[in-house]
This record gives structure tokens, C-alpha cells and sequence, in this order.
């Protein structure tokens, strides 16, 4: 257990003590004998438990050190996810331009084109009010003449009937109407009446 080097060199320490005390030059004051008592228990702790203690802290140090990989590798996967995400919110910023530019190039478009899409539906509209106006216009002529046609009929009737009471009374035409173009004028009556 203990060798004579060992041996040799506690003696000589506590011949060194005895010495340097019994010339006065370690006074035994409360610092002194605190430092003499610190010094005395760090020499036994390492001494007696010095590889109880190394092992205790190298098996704490081991526990750290994989603690700290297990941080720094969910640190690393965290930064990793963090990126991802970054990244989608980067290209859907992107895609929100793009929608962006696309929606104001085709609202532009959509507005000259709405212009003249408009003024076309309106001349359509326009055109079309207007054959109907020509149509209504037509059937009202159609009406118009048939009414007329009607009622020429019963002016020449009468003019032709005033016209003969005239040439009994008098005994001559007051008109100077021709036979055959009164017979003409009463087919094509008679003709527009059926039609």
C-alpha cells in the first residue's frame, strides 16, 4: 500500500510543518487553519475517491454530451421543417404575384373588351328594336291599306253612285271617268279586299 518514496515524502512534509511552525512562520490563525483544513480534505478526496469521481463525471459529461446531440439534432431538424415551410411561403408569395399580374392583365383586358362587347350588345339591340319597328311598321302599312282599301272601295261605290244620280239629274257626267278604268279600280278592290 504505501512504499518507502510515498513514505519518505509524507515524513518529510510533516518535518517541513513541524518546523516552519515552531519558527513562527505558520501562525495559527481562523485563514490559516481553513486553507490547512481545504487543503487537507482536496488531498483525501483525490487521493481516496479521486476515481469514484472521475468516473461520476465522465458518466455526467457522457449524459451531457448525448443530451446535447439529441438538442442540437432537433435544433437541426426544426431549421430544416422552418426552411420547408419558408420555402412554401416563399413560392406561394411567388404564385400570389403571378395570380396578381394575371387578374390585373385580365381585368384590363376584360374592360376593353367589356367596352366594346357593350357597344356591340347595344347596337345588336338597337338593330334589332328597329326590325321590330320596321316590321310593326310594315304590318301597320298592311293594316293601313287594307283599312283604305276598304274604304276606297266605298268611295268609288259612292263616287261612281253620286256621279250617275248627277247624270240623271243632268242628264251628263260631271267627271269624266272612263268605264273601263272604273271597272279596273273595282277588280283590284275587290282583289286587295280578299287579300
Amino acid at each position: 500500500m504505501y512504499n518507502n518514496e510515498k513514505l519518505r515524502i509524507y515524513i518529510i512534509l510533516f518535518l517541513s510543518f513541524c518546523v516552519l511552525s515552531s519558527k513562527n512562520i505558520l501562525i495559527y490563525n481562523e485563514e490559516t487553519l481553513v486553507a490547512l483544513s481545504f487543503f487537507c480534505f482536496i488531498f483525501f478526496v483525490y487521493r481516496y475517491f479521486g476515481n469514484t469521481l472521475r468516473d461520476s463525471l465522465n458518466e455526467r459529461s457522457q449524459y451531457i454530451q448525448y443530451e446535447l446531440q439529441n438538442f442540437l439534432t432537433l435544433k437541426e431538424s426544426s431549421y430544416i421543417e422552418l426552411l420547408k415551410e419558408h420555402q412554401k411561403v416563399s413560392s406561394l408569395l411567388k404564385t400570389m404575384k403571378n395570380i396578381d399580374t394575371f387578374t390585373n392583365r385580365e381585368c384590363t383586358r376584360l374592360n376593353v373588351h367589356g367596352k366594346k362587347a357593350l357597344k356591340n350588345l347595344f347596337i345588336l339591340q338597337l338593330q334589332q328594336k328597329l326590325k321590330n319597328l320596321a316590321f310593326s311598321n310594315s304590318i301597320l302599312q298592311q293594316q293601313l291599306q287594307h283599312l283604305l282599301s276598304d274604304r276606297v272601295f266605298s268611295y268609288v261605290l259612292l263616287s261612281f253612285q253620286k256621279a250617275k244620280q248627277q247624270k240623271t239629274k243632268t242628264g251628263k257626267l260631271s267627271t269624266p271617268l272612263h268605264k273601263k278604268s272604273i271597272k279596273n279600280a273595282l277588280e283590284l278592290l275587290a282583289l286587295n279586299a280578299r287579300a
